[in-house]
C-alpha cells in the first residue's frame, strides 16, 4: 500500500502541534507551585510545568512533550522530502536533532538539572539552525516550492530563536546569572521566560502554518521517498 506522504505530513504538524499545546495548557491551569502560585508566562519557566514533585500534572506535560517532539519529527522528514534540496535536506537534519531533544527534555524534567539544561540547549541551537536552513532553502529554491509568504513566521521564529539563546545572556552577564538559572529568587516579570514562551508559541505558528500550506497547495509535488 502506497504511503500519502503529504496527507501523513500535514497530519503530524497539526497532531505534534496540538499535543504540546493541550499537554502545556492542561499542565498550567492546574499548576500550583511550591508556595500555592499559579503558573506564568511572564516569570515561570516552560520547564517548570514539568517539574515532578511541583507541578501536579507534570506528567502529562512531560508526556505530551516526548509524543509531540516524535511527531513533529515525522513532520521535519516530511517537509524536506517535499522540498528535495540540499540545504532543505541538511535543514531536515537539524529538524530531526532539534525534534529529539524536545523528546528528551520530556524525558529528563528539571529534576535532573544539569541533563536538562543540556538537552534543553540542544533543541535551542538546533532548531535556531534549522529555522535557519529552512528560510534559505525557501529563499534559493528556483522552483518555489513552498511561498516566500512562509518566510514571514519563518523569520519570526528565527528572531525568537535568537534572542532566546543571546539576549538573556547578555543581561545576565551584568548580574552574573546563567541562561538556565532555574534557582533565581521570583519577580513578577522576567526577561528569559518570556523569551522562551515567544520561541515556543513561533514554532508551533510555524509548524501549523507550514501544515496548512502543505495541504491547501495543489498541486502538491510531495512523493515517497524513492520518488516514485
Amino acid at each position: 500500500m502506497k504511503v500519502d506522504f503529504k496527507k501523513l505530513t500535514c497530519i503530524c504538524g497539526f497532531l505534534g502541534s496540538a499535543i504540546v499545546i493541550f499537554g502545556s495548557l492542561i499542565t498550567a491551569i492546574s499548576y500550583h507551585g511550591k508556595r500555592g502560585g499559579s503558573y506564568s508566562i511572564l516569570n515561570h519557566y516552560i520547564s517548570k510545568l514539568g517539574e515532578v514533585g511541583v507541578s501536579r500534572l507534570a506528567p502529562v506535560f512531560n508526556t505530551s512533550l516526548f509524543v509531540g517532539g516524535l511527531v513533529l519529527l515525522v513532520f521535519v522528514i516530511g517537509l524536506g522530502l517535499y522540498m528535495r534540496t540540499k540545504l532543505g535536506y541538511v535543514a531536515t537534519a537539524f529538524g530531526i536533532f532539534s525534534c529529539i531533544s524536545c523528546s528528551l527534555v520530556g524525558v529528563f524534567p528539571m529534576n535532573n538539572l544539569s541533563i536538562h539544561d543540556a538537552v534543553t540547549f540542544s533543541f535551542f541551537s538546533s532548531g535556531f539552525i534549522a529555522i535557519t536552513l529552512f528560510n534559505l532553502a525557501i529563499v534559493f529554491d528556483k522552483e518555489n516550492k513552498v511561498s516566500k509568504w512562509l518566510l514571514i513566521p519563518g523569520i519570526i521564529t528565527l528572531a525568537s530563536f535568537a534572542s532566546y539563546l543571546t539576549i538573556p545572556y547578555i543581561t545576565s552577564s551584568a548580574h552574573g546569572h546563567t541562561l538556565h538559572s532555574h534557582r533565581l529568587v521570583r519577580s513578577h516579570v522576567r526577561l528569559t521566560p518570556i523569551l522562551e514562551w515567544s520561541v515556543f508559541f513561533s514554532v508551533i505558528a510555524w509548524f501549523v502554518l507550514m501544515s496548512i500550506y502543505l495541504m491547501t497547495k495543489r498541486p502538491t509535488k510531495l512523493q515517497d521517498p524513492l520518488g516514485q
